[in-house]
């Protein structure tokens, strides 16, 4: 092991780095265990692997790429970490904040939000996770397959079946409690 090798990454390159992936490794590291705590520990520890192990990115895929299959790693040991086991999990309750005359319209977007968002948690993570990185974190196929190290076929194959899915999840929730939005608008008045 020569010196590069043990050294960190330098300091203004990894800053540039956390600036640009954090918040979509938050967002990534959240969809597996949807909780924001923890979530932010994890994308640390994955900035912190980055920086110890910047050496051996070979550029066989973006540093996006790489980045996200360190972070989905962590997540993966975290679900079966016996400290995961101890914890129950539940939804944050997202802060609605609007101004001037959009209050009712940010409410029933959020509410939308938060009814898709639990859908897709309700999908099995084999399906949550490309959904999630193809749609939210606006992956390709490809990169898909680089970061899950699965095929690009599986991807395509999860991509359909979990479309079909949280469509049936989805039209499942609307029906069953297809009162969501519009008890938005009657708190509005």
């Amino acid at each position: 092991m020569n010196v590069n090798e043990t050294s960190f990454v330098d300091e203004i390159y990894l800053r540039e780095i956390m600036n640009k992936y954090g918040t979509p490794l938050l967002k990534l590291v959240y969809s597996y265990i949807k909780n924001w705590t923890s979530a932010e520990d994890i994308v640390q520890e994955t900035f912190i692997t980055f920086a110890q192990k910047h050496h051996q990115f070979e550029g066989k895929s973006s540093l996006k790429t790489w980045l996200y299959q360190i972070a989905i790693n962590k997540s993966k040991d975290f679900l079966r970490s016996p400290k995961n086991k101890l914890s129950q999990f539940a939804f944050n309750n997202m802060v609605l904040t609007s101004k001037e005359g959009e209050v009712e319209n940010k409410l029933i977007d959020d509410d939308e939000s938060q009814l898709i968002l639990e859908c897709l948690f309700k999908l099995p993570i084999k399906y949550r996770e490309v959904l999630s990185l193809f749609y939210y974190e606006e992956l390709s196929i490809k990169e898909i397959s680089n970061v899950l190290c699965i095929s690009e076929g599986n991807v395509k194959t999860r991509l359909t079946r979990g479309r079909e899915k949280f469509k049936y999840v989805y039209l499942k929730e609307v029906k069953n409690d297809g009162r969501k939005i519009k008890q938005v608008k009657n708190i509005i008045g």
